[in-house]
């Protein structure tokens, strides 16, 4: 039980990024910090939904990629972050502080990462693997609504992987 509400809490922060002028930097496992870029939550236009395909990309970029939990929510994530996840807080710096704490074990494997985004609301799913944790091995769906490009709102799904699920296509 306490270990789905770590993996649940895990999934609802992914979640994430910016509207801070300066990028802290992130220790990332030796990964340089992107350079500082702000949202905009009055970003309107024609091109809004390729801006936030944009945002959604380079969010998971940062946090599952380079694994920079802190840079992700400052690039992407403003004051408010109204969370869904039954298992968490709410706010960005709490999302920040567990999701740190989680993506601090270095055996974490990050793969299978598509994003899309639509109508104002972006979406990531992946599949994670922790080692140190029991072998975990997670499938994950965060999805996310934006205020112009920035992130407001988030909600997660994700399944556990156990290898013996009876679809051969399962999860991917």
């Amino acid at each position: 039980m306490h270990l789905q509400r770590v993996v649940v809490t895990l999934v609802a922060i992914v979640a994430a990024s910016i509207c801070s002028t300066s990028a802290t930097p992130d220790t990332g496992r030796g990964k340089p910090t992107p350079p500082p870029k702000v949202c905009n939550p009055r970003a309107r236009g024609p091109n809004l939904e390729k801006q936030q395909q944009e945002a959604t990309a380079d969010f998971a970029h940062i946090f599952l990629e380079l694994n920079q939990v802190k840079a992700a929510f400052d690039r992407y994530v403003p004051g408010q972050y109204i969370q869904h996840n039954p298992n968490s807080q709410q706010g960005r710096e709490y999302a920040i502080q567990v999701l740190t704490a989680i993506r601090a074990d270095p055996t974490i494997v990050t793969s299978h990462i598509t994003t899309f985004s639509g109508e104002g609301y972006g979406g990531m799913h992946y599949k994670v693997i922790r080692p140190a944790t029991e072998n975990l091995t997670l499938a994950i769906f965060d999805y996310f609504r934006f205020e112009g490009t920035c992130i407001v709102e988030h909600w997660d799904v994700s399944q556990r992987i156990l290898g013996n699920e009876t679809n051969p296509i399962a999860f991917f």
